[in-house]
């Protein structure tokens, strides 16, 4: 009797760590990790599309992320573009659940564009954090 008692707390402790688990899985999915500062946000319609900067590294890092319907696939798409030679890096499918990118360029002393999607609404930073360029262009 004592045996099937310790076997079925077992049982319930396993079940529960499960169901903690599980439950624990779609916050991390939900937050993608850039090192640095966040420096800027687009705030949408349909998402946010964060931008960070590390001075260690002197790379920028984007991702965007749904205001609604995270765990859906949907359009989800990122854009981080350097102005000294319009070169970039982007994440964009149709079936992303939780986020796009992150993704990173190395931006030292030049200014970026970052620009973000969810499902059909958009938005774009226009040209900035220039870095040491300028002291105003930020």
């Amino acid at each position: 009797m004592i045996r099937r008692g310790a076997a079925a707390a077992a049982a319930a402790a396993l079940a529960m760590a499960a169901a903690v688990a599980g439950a624990a899985a779609p916050a991390q999915a939900a937050a993608p990790v850039c090192e640095g500062t966040k420096i800027d946000t687009l705030d949408f319609a349909t998402g946010y599309t964060y931008l960070y900067y590390s001075s260690a590294t002197g790379r920028n890092c984007a991702y965007t992320v749904p205001k609604s319907g995270t765990g859906t696939p949907q359009l989800i798409a990122v854009g981080l573009f350097r102005a000294s030679d319009n070169q970039g890096a982007w994440d964009s499918r149709a079936d992303y659940k939780y986020y796009a990118g992150p993704v990173y360029l190395d931006a030292r002393g030049t200014c970026v564009l970052f620009n973000g999607q969810v499902r059909s609404t958009s938005a774009s930073s226009g040209w900035g954090h220039c870095g040491a360029l300028t002291a105003g262009a930020r």
